[in-house]
């Protein structure tokens, strides 16, 4: 709507009215778009856990080199867990320009049922409550629920070649006020995963090369993501990790409202540590620098010839660091 026509309509007091609305609207569509590649980020980290490396090798005098098999024990059939982070952000909103920093509680819960297991197979549904709580920006608070099915096959007796399938459908929601649902999706992934130490030494490498497939509404977010995943883990003392990760990964949107062939690289990278002083409790600490390029632009920065009220973009060129302190714990029976 031009601006003389906005005038002759409605006056002038109308349409300042309408403006104060176009950005509301926008504002609170960037603000959502932040709220969900900020939860895909702290998915796609590599959280430290309870996980043993798979497989250890020792050299002897006699025999020379020798793999132990170190066989994972049967899962058990129901599994409650927790991670409780506290985050910083050195860029909550995830623009290109005018950083703002926060820090942020995110809070995990989870349920899981394995109803049957082989020796090579685990089957796997989870359901999972999110909380995001933010120092300075209350508006970005969000929560989330999904259900997950995970399946996962070894490809060998050790364990260190397997194949996962994943499939999930979620939903993200204000805790407050009248936005309610904002977004839900459905997401497809495979994967397949080696574990190997490097050398003679402690160090171990799991590699992953995969796929996802997301699928959702309001369409913009929709995104076929490739990806290669590298965790470095050792170990210099009896229940301390300390690791790193890389995760590069190209993402190719199908339904971006401001260009149809819209395609990022996202990078990935960080380190932890990790010390679980008891079997079902870690404490640990991250940190990771996210990177994304992309070939399209922000809603901010688009021609005026599109009704930027309209457009719900996600985040485009952006960077930021997040360091981590968080808690793991849970119960299996």
């Amino acid at each position: 709507m031009n601006r003389t026509f906005c005038r002759a309509l409605f006056g002038r007091l109308g349409c300042i009215y309408l403006g104060v609305f176009a950005v509301a609207g926008m504002v609170r569509a960037q603000d959502q778009a932040a709220q969900i590649e900020t939860q895909q980020q702290l998915a796609n980290r590599n959280q430290p856990g309870f996980e043993q490396p798979l497989q250890l090798r020792v050299t002897d005098p006699e025999l020379g080199e020798i793999d132990i098999v170190n066989r994972k024990p049967r899962p058990k059939m129901f599994t409650f867990s927790t991670i409780q982070s506290f985050n910083y952000t050195s860029n909550a909103f995830l623009v290109a320009n005018g950083e703002q920093d926060a820090f942020f509680w995110n809070g995990v819960f989870d349920a899981s049922f394995v109803p049957y297991a082989t020796r090579n197979f685990t089957p796997r549904l989870i359901f999972e409550q999110n909380f995001f709580r933010y120092s300075r920006f209350s508006r970005l608070d969000f929560d989330s629920q999904s259900l997950d099915l995970d399946l996962r096959y070894d490809l060998n007796p050790q364990g260190s070649w397997f194949v996962d399938g994943f499939a999930a459908i979620a939903r993200l929601y204000s805790p407050r006020g009248s936005a309610g649902e904002f977004y839900k999706f459905g997401l497809a992934s495979a994967s397949v995963t080696n574990v190997r130490p490097l050398g003679q030494t402690s160090i171990y490498l799991e590699s992953t090369g995969g796929i996802d497939w997301r699928v959702g509404s309001p369409s913009t977010y929709d995104r076929i993501d490739p990806f290669l995943n590298f965790v470095f883990t050792y170990t210099p003392v009896e229940n301390i990790f300390v690791g790193a990760f890389l995760r590069p990964e190209l993402r190719f949107y199908t339904n971006d409202p401001i260009k149809s062939s819209r395609t990022d690289f996202d990078l990935v990278l960080g380190a932890n540590a990790t010390w679980t002083p008891v079997r079902n409790l870690a404490l640990g600490a991250s940190v990771s620098f996210t990177d994304n390029f992309s070939n399209s632009t922000s809603p901010s920065t688009t021609s005026k010839k599109i009704d930027k009220s309209k457009l719900v973009a996600s985040p485009t060129e952006y960077d930021v660091i997040v360091p981590t302190l968080l808690v793991t714990a849970r119960i299996a029976f």
